[in-house]
């Protein structure tokens, strides 16, 4: 019984390496860049009121988005953007560009001005500068909520471990390399310059085991988001949870974006289970010997006691017969 159970175990850890090594290799060859955001691209940036203009549009999720035309930079949103004459347009859904063509009107603010590519959430924007011949220019006025978030922050962390080694010291809970994508987008109209970076893993938030070499993002634009992968290294037993923290400072309130994650070392709870198994099986057997000799000495008892018994009628007997006598 022991004996199938280890073979069983074998074979089930051989299956898991196999399955897990190709899952791994899967989804390293399937990889796909990421798109860096919403983007506007115009054919003329120095136009006329009454000319048109070819706008093409890319890096949308939203299947429609709304383009205007607006002064002051677009930095208020939608109050500097003459929303009357704006563009609703349906974009492809097999995310290619979309172009088309919009006339361009005079806007409520001044210039500098911008054509506002918008989602109907406004979750989704992009920028693109725009000269009006003719059009007063003012200095540019307003701009985000100081206290609302400028960006936002995501996390993306995955076991990259190198090589066999590497690989197996992992799935048994051992130190292990993680690939950290890290991901900062623009959440206004404006271009933010100044964002600064920094990151660090932990069991929790005041328990850093790892920190992030994470480099500032630079110029990010209107609805553009920037993204970097870099490399951490956890201590083992990668058991339990890791808390991985990117705050983002530098451009109104500190943004800290985190991610929760919990390993499961497959290769450590095989071999647990396995071990699980050879002990129940252990104690198994052992209750099945301690039965066996339970039955045994019962047995030997019986028989000792019948020996007795008719070894006494024997000698009744011989008693008896010699009485008569």
């Amino acid at each position: 019984m022991i004996a199938l159970v280890r073979t069983l175990s074998r074979g089930l850890l051989v299956v898991v390496v196999a399955a897990l090594a190709a899952s791994a290799f899967a989804s390293h060859v399937g990889a796909q860049p990421v798109s860096s955001g919403p983007a506007a691209t115009l054919n003329k940036t120095e136009v006329s009121i009454g000319e048109s203009i070819i706008v093409t549009i890319s890096g949308f999720k939203a299947p429609n988005v709304t383009i205007s035309v607006c002064g002051n930079e677009a930095r208020r949103g939608s109050a500097d953007c003459n929303m009357v004459a704006s563009k609703g347009t349906a974009l492809r859904d097999d995310g290619t560009p979309t172009a088309v063509e919009m006339p361009v009107v005079a806007p409520p603010a001044a210039c500098p001005c911008a054509i506002r590519v918008s989602s109907s959430l406004n979750d989704e924007v992009a920028v693109a500068p725009l000269v009006l011949i003719g059009q007063p220019i003012a200095p540019v006025v307003g701009g985000p909520n100081p206290d609302t978030p400028l960006v936002a922050v995501s996390i993306n962390a995955h076991a990259a471990p190198h090589g066999v080694l590497g690989w197996i010291r992992a799935n048994l809970g051992g130190a292990t390399t993680y690939d950290v994508t890290v991901t900062v987008k623009n959440l206004t109209s404006d271009t933010l310059h100044r964002v600064k970076l920094s990151g660090s893993v932990g069991r929790s938030a005041n328990d850093p085991l790892a920190t992030l070499d994470l480099k500032n993002p630079g110029e990010i634009g209107p609805g553009q988001s920037s993204q970097q992968t870099v490399s951490a290294k956890l201590p083992a037993p990668t058991l339990g949870t890791f808390v991985w923290r990117v705050p983002a400072s530098g451009a109104g309130v500190t943004v800290i974006g985190t991610n929760t994650m919990r390993p499961r070392p497959v290769l450590l709870i095989v071999l647990v289970l396995a071990l699980v198994a050879d002990v129940c099986v252990l104690a198994m057997r052992a209750l099945a010997r301690r039965r066996a000799t339970m039955v045994d000495t019962k047995s030997d008892m019986q028989s000792v006691t019948q020996s007795d018994g008719q070894a006494d009628a024997d000698r009744d007997e011989k008693h008896l017969v010699g009485s008569s006598i």
